[in-house]
């Protein structure tokens, strides 16, 4: 994904540090402590959200599970997502907002995938790792944001295809609604994919709300958060 930031500050307004930079510092870190030291110290399903976990009270799996994944490529594509929409969401709403935003999307996509489980568990059981709930909150937010952001959407990396926020919005719920619809298809099968897309569903509706009913209140009343 490629944009050009009509969002970038003005001098007088830049950060002194940046919590999506932290934030994906923080993922990376989490990553390797996961794939080095911690199966020698602990259980990985400690860690990772599901509904054995928190039907044992294990509750602390809401946020653990947001900085664990499930390999490098998953990583990867979720801190290049984060530092393409967070920083502008960031920068829109200030540090504070943008991480209760984040970690609420995280937290409430797990929750709505959890339920899923409990509901349809042949479906929806596996546990659940990555930071998608809540950068799919992030890039929901950024939408209504910078509805009329120019973006360049690279479909599987390679074919360019140009869109607005508001249009790459669509594309998320659409694409979140057929994987809720057909849960077992033959295309993530072949990809190697096991996506919680009632997470991501989560992440995108917190955002929204958030969104819509706070963030372009605040944003009306003063042009930029500090």
């Amino acid at each position: 994904m490629l944009l050009d930031r009509d969002y970038v500050p003005t001098p007088g307004r830049r950060w002194k540090w940046s919590a999506t930079i932290v934030l994906i510092v923080l993922n990376v870190l989490a990553f390797l402590f996961q794939i080095t030291l911690l199966p020698k110290l602990l259980d990985l399903r400690y860690l990772a959200l599901s509904l054995w976990g928190l039907q044992h009270g294990f509750v602390w799996q809401l946020l653990t599970y947001q900085f664990m994944h499930g390999g490098w490529l998953h990583l990867l594509v979720n801190c290049w997502a984060l530092f393409v929409f967070g920083r502008g969401v960031e920068w829109a709403v200030g540090k504070t907002r943008f991480l209760i935003l984040y970690f609420s999307s995280g937290v409430i996509g797990g929750l709505l995938q959890v339920l899923a489980a409990l509901l349809w568990p042949n479906y929806f059981a596996g546990a659940s790792v990555g930071a998608s709930a809540g950068i799919f909150g992030v890039v929901a937010s950024f939408a209504l944001l910078f509805p009329d952001q120019q973006l360049i959407l690279l479909l599987f990396f390679v074919i360019p295809i140009k869109l607005r926020a508001k249009s790459l919005l669509w594309f998320e719920l659409v694409l979140t609604a057929l994987g809720i619809s057909f849960p077992n298809s033959r295309l993530g099968e072949l990809l190697g994919l096991k996506v919680a897309h009632f997470a991501h569903l989560g992440g995108i509706l917190t955002g929204l709300a958030f969104t819509r009913f706070y963030f372009l209140k605040i944003l009306r009343q003063r042009p930029f958060a500090e």
